[in-house]
């Protein structure tokens, strides 16, 4: 009779031990308090246990060691791939799972023309990085040796070609501008670029960049810079001028002469010290390919086209040409 007792009593023991057990595991793979959105980046795979363990400091997971015990009947995944991945707390294990399967995806497009902190503004607001950050490493190009083409001991100026990237929330500096390098590398393949002409050549691009939209017009400006270098003359660009400032708008007279800057080729004679924007592929080919031609001033019409001139008084009759465009159109737009 008391052995029976006894076996009984360890009978309930070890299922109230159970019991208690269950309760509390129950208890710790609940979900947290809600919270918001975070975003988890991995850079190398990872075991899943490692993210539980990171995601429990973050507020997403209650108890990592439970966790992980769900995770063996759960979850079939034993590593998480490199990427972004969006969580939050008060999420259930299984959606943390389903979280953890699929990395985001977010295209960011880095339109041509834009000089680097206008590129930092772009990659900020998509939360991408923040700017200052972006900037930051781009004017440390000792840190991108690995690319044999960069050249500059100042900034990656030129260099951060611009296209439609796949750029997940706090991707990172690093990965965006090692991505930026690697598609320059990848188009410019095959063109002749070299690291004693590397230069010189993404200047003048980064000028025709900010010029023009058509190849053979690039083309053409690129042989006007040329002449005038050959010549002696100013450049005269106003693009340059925008950069000095660090602002894009449409220049005041003053400008031309209140922007005391390198970058002022009202001012300063020859090529400005370096790219003013990352350019194009066809901006690259149009200073590696001039126009010969006679022409040493040029100018653009509101309607696109481009009008090029051997001499100062042609090229101010072709000032007029634009002028009475300009005027035309704002009368059509005020008349009633």
């Amino acid at each position: 009779m008391l052995k029976k007792l006894k076996k009984r009593f360890v009978q309930l023991v070890v299922i109230g031990v159970v019991g208690l057990g269950g309760i509390w595991f129950y208890g710790q793979v609940a979900p947290t308090a809600s919270g918001a959105k975070i975003f988890y980046r991995v850079e190398k795979p990872k075991t899943i246990n490692r993210a539980l363990e990171e995601l429990e400091s973050k507020g997403v997971v209650k108890n990592a060691f439970a966790a992980k015990l769900y995770a063996t009947v759960a979850s079939p995944r034993k590593l998480i791939t490199p990427g972004v991945y969006q969580l939050k707390p008060g999420m259930a294990l299984k959606e943390v799972f389903n979280s953890l399967a699929s990395p985001l995806k977010q295209l960011v497009r880095i339109p041509e023309g834009r000089w680097l902190s206008r590129v930092g503004k772009v990659l900020e607001s998509k939360q991408v990085v923040k700017a200052e950050e972006y900037i930051a490493l781009a004017e440390q190009p000792e840190k991108f040796k690995e690319f044999p083409l960069v050249t500059s001991e100042k900034s990656l100026e030129g260099f951060l070609y611009p296209d439609t990237y796949n750029f997940p929330p706090t991707v990172g500096a690093d990965l965006i501008i090692k991505r930026q390098l690697l598609n320059f590398a990848q188009k410019t393949k095959g063109l002749g670029l070299t690291k004693e002409n590397v230069h010189r050549i993404l200047t003048i691009a980064s000028m025709l960049e900010l010029e023009s939209n058509k190849l053979d017009e690039k083309q053409m400006i690129s042989g006007v810079i040329e002449n005038r270098i050959k010549q002696g003359m100013r450049l005269q660009i106003d693009a340059t001028v925008n950069y000095g400032m660090q602002e894009w708008r449409v220049l005041n007279y003053v400008d031309y002469t209140r922007v005391k800057s390198p970058y002022n080729t009202y001012l300063a004679k020859g090529l400005p010290p370096g790219p003013i924007c990352s350019p194009t592929i066809d901006s690259i080919k149009a200073a590696m390919t001039p126009t010969k031609h006679p022409y040493v001033y040029y100018i653009s019409l509101p309607n696109g086209k481009t009008l090029f001139s051997k001499t100062y008084a042609e090229h101010l009759a072709n000032v007029k040409v634009r002028d009475n465009i300009k005027k035309a159109q704002q009368a059509k737009t005020v008349s009633p």
